[in-house]
């Protein structure tokens, strides 16, 4: 469950319209922000790079998925998925926590 939050938390920080998102499966949502990402990668590399310190993925994380990825090619948009996701899900959790105390 916290991953599906994360992957909506994501894409509404993102500003994806619900158009494009709205009902769709968790893995056709996955794809999407995936896709979305690339045209970032390709198109506006700024604006991906102001996504990732507004979201808090550090650099030194990023720089090591990506050179694991070496190993077993997956493409760069979707490792940067999974780290906003796994992001958002370590905020979810840090929330829950401290609003039970």
């Amino acid at each position: 469950m916290q991953k599906n939050d994360a992957l909506i938390a994501v894409v509404n920080n993102l500003q994806i319209t619900e158009k494009r998102m709205g009902g769709e499966s968790d893995e056709k949502q996955f794809e999407l922000l995936v896709e979305f990402i690339d045209d970032l990668i390709r198109n506006d590399f700024n604006r991906l790079l102001s996504i990732l310190y507004r979201v808090d993925i550090s650099e030194e994380k990023l720089k090591l998925k990506l050179a694991q990825n070496k190993e077993t090619p997956v493409p760069s948009a979707e490792i940067i998925a999974h780290l906003l996701i796994d992001r958002e899900a370590e905020k979810i959790l840090s929330r829950e926590k401290y609003r039970k105390k």
